[in-house]
């Protein structure tokens, strides 16, 4: 990891450039790393056991309106099943996606994995980040760049992933060694 001293370049009474103030910030080792990811209440055995009682009660409940002669509403037992299950496949596609936030090297990287896998990567300079929350998003800014994160996060998330990212370009700015954080909820790995 490069480091500079404070100070070196400078010229009293002369504004710096940009250049000059990115070069200024003296970081210290490590990184910072988080996984950002869609919670997701159902694992996949449990969606299993689900859906083997849906259908083990749909099918038993269309057998006896087919009994009685009422046939029509087992296809419709059968449509609500396959419905359910679409819904379910949907929300486990959706909840792969994935944000990963990484402070290394001078760098803030940003790699957002959609959920078909398609990965769109942004990196900028850290030392300009800065990290807020405005009318319930969160927002990472960067010299009129901004770049919203987590918008799959409830409020109380956000914050945390906020305080996370806030801490970590603190420790950045004053040369601090970065660590990642050990997740306290279900929406950071």
């Amino acid at each position: 990891m490069q480091s500079s001293n404070r100070g070196e370049g400078a010229k009293s009474g002369v504004t710096e450039s940009m250049d000059e103030k990115e070069n200024m910030a003296t970081t210290g080792g490590g990184s910072f790393h988080i996984v950002l990811h869609p919670s997701q209440s159902l694992s996949r055995s449990g969606f299993i056991i689900l859906m083997s009682a849906v259908i083990t009660v749909s099918f038993a409940a269309g057998v006896f309106f087919m009994a009685i002669g009422a046939w029509p509403v087992f296809g419709f037992f059968g449509l609500d099943v396959l419905l359910l299950y679409g819904a379910f496949k949907f929300s486990f596609r959706n909840g792969r996606r994935r944000e990963v936030i990484e402070i290394r090297n001078d760098k803030f990287q940003i790699l957002r994995i959609a959920a078909n896998g398609q990965s769109m990567p942004t990196e900028f300079q850290a030392y300009w980040a800065r990290v807020l929350i405005a009318k319930g998003q969160l927002w990472v800014t960067n010299r009129g760049s901004s770049y919203e994160l987590g918008q799959f996060l409830g409020e109380e998330e956000k914050e945390e992933v906020r305080e996370l990212i806030a801490q970590a370009l603190r420790t950045y700015r004053t040369g601090g060694n970065l660590q990642s954080p050990s997740p306290n909820t279900s929406i950071i790995s």
